[in-house]
């Protein structure tokens, strides 16, 4: 079972849906009939990847989170699945009926419920990095299909050899890892000029008050006072 969690969790990997979103965009711009629903799905893209950039720098930076709750950021895993795999599964049946669309259109959901599930299962993302990441990326998907229902339909976009490339590119990057974190680290560096940044073992101790602060805070009555130990070797 621990395979098929791995073989799921590679699924969702940016190093996969990235170049794939990448792919779609690229024939749907090809033909003028589609161009506009290609314009809105780099729309899409960058939103969702903006976001979960966005929020995993923020906490990078500042160390800003939901007081008690264990995160870091929105699950870049959940968000491009449920962004990709109902957006994929509407444009390669874009001339079926509505209720073979509809029903595929779920199929493709619950593939990125999967895959978020495997990313909880392996600890890769927390309960609620992947609830948020799957909300915001199931947001742009509803947007987008809510915005070009009616074009996609009338549009011949992903064909045989449409969904061939698109596997044959996923297989392709199968099994590789997108090196978000590097990249977003080396930037959150940039951005506060500090030699370290906030992490997920931040979350399990309490980060120190500014000394502004701490001296701002009013002194125990010397009765109440408790004496700690010193930790510091001479």
């Amino acid at each position: 079972m621990l395979r098929v969690w791995h073989a799921l969790l590679y699924l969702g990997d940016g190093a996969v849906l990235l170049p794939c979103s990448a792919l779609l965009l690229v024939w749907l711009l090809a033909a003028p009939a589609s161009r506009r629903t290609g314009w809105w799905w780099l729309g899409a893209v960058l939103l969702v990847c903006g976001g979960v950039a966005a929020s995993k720098l923020l906490y990078m930076v500042t160390g800003w989170h939901p007081a008690g709750w264990d995160f870091i950021g929105l699950s870049g895993h959940a968000a491009l699945s449920f962004l990709f795999f109902p957006v994929a599964a509407a444009l390669a049946t874009s001339r079926c009926g509505t209720g073979l669309r509809a029903s595929l259109i779920a199929f493709g959901g619950c593939i990125a419920l999967a895959i978020s599930v495997a990313s909880w299962v392996l600890g890769d993302h927390s309960v609620s990095e992947l609830v948020l990441g799957a909300l915001w990326g199931g947001l742009a998907a509803a947007i987008f299909l809510a915005i070009t229902w009616r074009h996609v339909a009338e549009v011949p976009m992903l064909r045989t050899w449409g969904i061939a490339s698109l596997l044959l590119l996923a297989a392709v990057a199968y099994r590789h890892e997108f090196p978000s974190a590097r990249v977003l680290g080396w930037i959150a560096l940039q951005a506060n000029d500090r030699t370290t940044i906030y992490t997920r073992a931040h979350l399990e101790r309490p980060v120190p008050l500014p000394n502004a602060v701490a001296d701002s805070r009013p002194a125990s009555p010397p009765s109440t006072r408790r004496r700690v130990p010193s930790t510091q070797t001479p």
